[in-house]
């Protein structure tokens, strides 16, 4: 046993001196990030044997640094591979681009603002209505492998995925789902903010993974679920359909349309509250709708949705009603919520947007 560890640790530390020979540069806190998945990675293989990881390396002109794809062959006890796959899978460094990365390491960048991606079990990607080469149709038994779609600042992605079901991405997002779903289940993960109408099938649940404390397990439905790092908790809403949102503890609600949960981050839900569901929708439309809104959580969303960072004095937060389209460049709607509110903005050397009401 002793042997086969070291086995293990030397192939990977072979890997990373071929990223070193390959002069692939990286900062020291990240070859400290990428040693201890490395890690991390021996142990876990270790403690679940029947698991097989296979490795690539994804790179591309416009980004540094080394990415590792892993992998991950099916097996009757794998029932938590998707979130071994999330734990285990980089994220590439911050891009103006959408980066869709397909489980055969090729690394797709689409420089629009948005994008209608279309996906097949057997492999092949359509993008804005290009077909995209893969590199091998995808045969049933063969191991399960997964994509990954990232959507940057100020841009969305709407994405069918081979079941049919239909996925809004907004921005400062990303979607990992797998090439073909499982004979019992069809799971994905979502990280930032999405909207789904997933397509109905009774015989295999729709079970949504989130990096917040909750999953939402439906079988055919639309709803939206938003789980920023930037907001101190998470939301589902739900617009058609029920679904059951699972927690911490076991804790279970079931939700119907026009509701929303606030989950905090503890992974404790809140009460059920009645909404109008189209305003946290509208986004998927390009459109910021207010109801009574503070102007700080408007910044907040704004922030957000652009991949900005706004300063501004907490004290002054007006209620703000109306819409905002989100398709206008940010100068242009902070230069319009002059016209209802009483202050000035500027950009800094950094960038930062300094909201003043002096």
């Amino acid at each position: 046993m002793k042997n086969h560890n070291n086995n293990i640790l030397l192939s990977l530390k072979n890997l990373i001196y071929f990223f070193k020979k390959e002069e692939i540069t990286t900062s020291a806190d990240e070859k400290k990030r990428l040693w201890n998945k490395v890690v991390q990675t021996a142990a876990y293989h270790n403690r679940r044997k029947k698991y097989r990881i296979y490795t690539a390396v994804a790179t591309a002109a416009a980004l540094s640094g080394a990415f590792l794809w892993f992998e991950i062959a099916h097996t009757a006890q794998n029932e938590d591979k998707l979130n071994t796959v999330v734990a285990q899978m980089s994220v590439p460094k911050q891009s103006s681009d959408i980066i869709i990365m397909v489980s055969d390491s090729n690394e797709i960048h689409i420089d629009k603002d948005t994008a209608v991606v279309n996906y097949s079990g057997s492999g092949e990607i359509t993008i804005n209505n290009q077909a995209i080469a893969t590199k091998k149709p995808i045969r049933k038994k063969e191991p399960i492998s997964y994509n990954q779609i990232i959507v940057p600042g100020g841009k969305r992605t709407m994405l069918t995925l081979s079941d049919s079901t239909k996925i809004w991405i907004n921005a400062g997002s990303r979607v990992i789902f797998p090439q073909q779903f499982e004979e019992k289940q069809r799971k994905i993960y979502v990280e930032g903010e999405a909207y789904l109408e997933v397509a109905k099938n009774a015989q295999k649940p729709f079970i949504v993974e989130t990096p917040a404390k909750f999953d939402i397990r439906v079988l055919g439905t639309s709803f939206n679920v938003c789980t920023y790092s930037e907001l101190n908790y998470a939301t589902v809403v739900l617009a058609e359909g029920k679904i059951e949102l699972q927690g911490e503890n076991k804790q279970q609600k079931i939700m119907a349309p026009n509701q929303l949960v606030r989950i905090d981050a503890t992974g404790a839900m809140g009460e059920i509250i009645e909404v109008d569901a189209h305003e946290y929708t509208s986004w998927t439309q390009g459109l910021l709708v207010l109801n009574s809104q503070p102007f700080t959580e408007v910044l907040k969303r704004l922030e957000i949705y652009f991949g900005v960072s706004i300063k501004a004095d907490e004290k002054f937060n007006p209620k703000i009603s109306g819409e905002l389209e989100l398709k206008d460049q940010l100068e242009d709607i902070l230069t319009g919520l002059q016209n209802i509110l009483p202050y000035r903005y500027s950009v800094n050397e950094e960038g930062v947007y300094e909201i003043s009401t002096n």
